[in-house]
């Protein structure tokens, strides 16, 4: 790893913490990771790419292993949530992602739980991918989607409209049902179940939205 890179994953880290600390959280619906963790112990956080940093602060230094890209902007975004406390599964859950999902899947065995920016790393924006429902199946653990949103923020000109709460903004992070794939499902299930985490997360975001706009 560069110079260059550790640098950039240090600031990184560090500007979120400084203004993380001013965010004024409330959260959510949490009873359905009650809910989750009462069919397994350990779950897959599945959340939107662009709505990642106040998930990062809010859940540091939890162990909550993270999936992150090989190539450079992956890297340095792997390199900055492990300075948060986060672990780090280099690869992608779609292309050519089998050793990635197996790896997971691992990590899952060993008792940590795993955060998946589901429509990561190149979107399209807020379209789920399948490797969260596969990992699912083949561990069992139960996908719990997961959102945040600020009551006033910075948006990034990027494919998944990046936010950047301003600080000593209001954050709302709220919980949505669980989805869990059977051992013996079929593609067709694992479609279904894809879809529902999709419309899911698309309406948890919508409510939580309008929520904290109007607090």
């Amino acid at each position: 790893m560069s110079i260059r890179l550790c640098i950039g994953a240090f600031l990184g880290a560090h500007a979120i913490r400084v203004i993380g600390c001013t965010w004024r959280f409330r959260v959510f619906a949490e009873e359905y990771l009650d809910e989750a963790r009462a069919h397994a112990p350990h779950v897959i956080f599945a959340f939107w790419h662009g709505r990642m940093l106040p998930l990062s602060y809010r859940y540091r230094n939890k162990s909550v292993q993270v999936l992150a890209s090989a190539h450079r902007d992956g890297e340095l975004m792997g390199q900055t949530v492990r300075q948060l406390g986060f672990g780090h599964v280099r690869g992608s859950s779609t292309r050519g992602g089998a050793r990635a999902i197996r790896e997971l899947v691992t990590r899952l065995d060993e008792g940590f739980d795993l955060g998946i920016t589901v429509d990561g790393p190149k979107g399209p924006r807020h379209e789920v991918k399948p490797g969260p429902l596969e990992i699912s199946k083949l561990s069992g653990a139960v996908v719990i989607p997961i959102t945040a949103s600020s009551k006033s923020h910075w948006v990034f000109s990027s494919w998944d409209a990046f936010e950047l709460p301003k600080p000593f903004t209001t954050v709302f992070v709220r919980f949505g049902p669980p989805v869990l794939v059977a051992p013996e499902a079929g593609p067709d299930d694992l479609e279904k179940a894809r879809a529902d985490l999709e419309r899911i997360l698309r309406e948890l975001t919508d409510v939580n939205d309008r929520d904290v706009s109007d607090a």
